[in-house]
């Protein structure tokens, strides 16, 4: 599809331009932006990027050239925003198509999560074994090198996220046809051609899912003795996200939702509390720490070490922070030389007054979709011991670089992310890894049930039965 006649243009020098803002200003912000890759490595395909640049591109374009570059750093707040404004305001809205399936990836292999095609012949939870001809593990392993992120297992929770049909469009422009081989649940492979469908339908059909699911915050009492809670994002849900404006990290909303919770919880004298951590992308510790310091048992902070560098683009972010709590840290950013490192004196959150506190047993449900401050909560509650972790290991790591920013590159306007600091997790571990559940337990994503909560639940009755 070619709208290139209402697609503004940049020039070669503008774009060469937006390369060399994008990688200096990245060098001067991140936190260490050559820690999980060599410099050498970064020149070169710097290097390569510039000397290819000729004629003119439009941002998307623009983004195909630069973010594969940017995902050499391997750090999953390092990163180019998707361009979903060029996906769904033109290339939706103009008659663009999109692949037909929905991939699913589970202990090394690619699964049909839902097929979108008429071609009856797939099934879900069928296995892919090749794409446009290329085996599968080598087609995933190019794919995922455009990604952001420090390891495949955390890329390939994104592509779900967003789902492949938009990813694959994201980085590869459109595609009419697919050869696809495929084995399905009786053994047998299959040699199938797809054609590309629609974009609009496939919004559609995601959009009648995602109707169905459940709300961003809620809470409501399972039985006598068990409550379930959903807190949602943990930024301002009155508000659009833009992580850019200081309104998205208000807490009020989200405090006086949490504090009617735990008072009903109160009221009913319940005795277990479920807190689903699942499919929540994160948000600001500010939030969470309101929410664990109701059944935190002693003070606790996000990390065991905290270390941020300063520069003239977090300066920019930081004079307007008004935040009472974060005056001391403003105030060292705000004063030492650009490109200075800062340990940061922990904050240590107390737990809500012993009236009020919630004193039953805490059991947190996470998953490969619990990003960022997500899997810093389940870190917290796992290592202060302030309740169990169910589910499967979260695919961000916690002990990472994170407390990100964003700026925008001068000429195509388009958003970057970078990380400003390095965290270990609370209990002092330096492993790249995920929270690991104590009760490792996977969903079935071809059931309607919900083994990780049926699971959970069993696990209350039993000790239950015990005592």
């Amino acid at each position: 599809m070619d709208n290139a006649q209402t697609t503004k243009k940049y020039s070669a020098q503008e774009v060469k331009d937006d390369l060399k803002y994008l990688y200096e200003t990245l060098e001067k912000s991140t936190y260490d932006l050559y820690a999980l890759v060599e410099k050498d490595e970064m020149d070169r395909s710097y290097q390569a990027i510039h000397s290819s640049i000729n004629g003119s591109y439009s941002a998307l374009e623009v983004y195909r050239l630069f973010q594969p570059f940017v995902a050499r750093v391997r750090m999953s707040h390092c990163f180019l925003f998707n361009p979903w404004g060029e996906y769904q305001n033109s290339y939706v809205k103009q008659g663009g198509t999109v692949f037909p399936l929905d991939f699913y990836f589970f202990q090394g292999k690619v699964t049909v999560k839902e097929n979108f095609s008429t071609d009856q012949s797939i099934s879900k939870s069928d296995e892919v074994l090749s794409f446009n001809e290329v085996p599968i593990d080598q087609f995933m392993a190019e794919f995922c090198k455009n990604l952001s992120g420090p390891s495949d297992y955390f890329k390939k929770s994104f592509i779900e996220r967003f789902t492949f049909p938009r990813m694959y469009w994201f980085h590869y422009d459109e595609c009419k046809e697919f050869k696809l081989k495929i084995k399905n649940k009786d053994g047998e492979e299959l040699n199938i051609a797809l054609n590309a469908i629609p974009a609009s339908d496939f919004e559609d059909q995601l959009k009648k899912q995602e109707s169905d699911t459940v709300e961003e915050r809620e809470f409501y009492l399972m039985n006598d003795t068990v409550a379930y809670l959903r807190p949602g994002k943990f930024l301002n849900a009155d508000v659009e996200d833009d992580l850019e404006k200081q309104i998205t990290f208000d807490n009020t909303e989200f405090c006086a939702f949490i504090d009617s919770a735990f008072k009903v919880f109160a009221k009913e004298g319940i005795k277990n509390l479920i807190i689903d951590l699942r499919d929540n992308m994160g948000g600001d510790n500010s939030f969470s720490d309101y929410m664990i310091a109701y059944f935190a048992t002693k003070p606790f902070s996000i990390a065991s070490k905290f270390r941020m560098k300063t520069s003239q683009m977090t300066k920019s972010f930081w004079k307007d922070v008004e935040i009472p709590q974060v005056q001391e840290i403003k105030k060292q950013i705000m004063s030492l030389e650009n490109g200075s490192y800062l340990d940061v004196d922990l904050t240590y959150t107390e737990p809500h007054a012993e009236s009020k506190r919630f004193t039953g047993k805490v059991y947190a449900l996470i998953n490969r979709y619990s990003y960022s401050n997500t899997a810093s909560v389940a870190a917290i509650i796992q290592d202060n011991k302030f309740g169990e972790i169910v589910g499967e290991e979260t695919s961000d790591e916690v002990t990472s670089y994170g407390a990100m920013h964003i700026f925008k590159l001068p000429n195509t306007q388009i958003s970057v992310s970078y990380p400003k600091a390095f965290m270990v997790r609370p209990n002092g571990d330096t492993t790249p890894r995920g929270v690991v559940p104590d009760h490792i337990v996977y969903d079935n994503l071809h059931s309607d049930k919900d083994e990780v909560l049926e699971y959970t639940l069993k696990v209350i009755e039993e000790d239950k039965a015990i005592h």
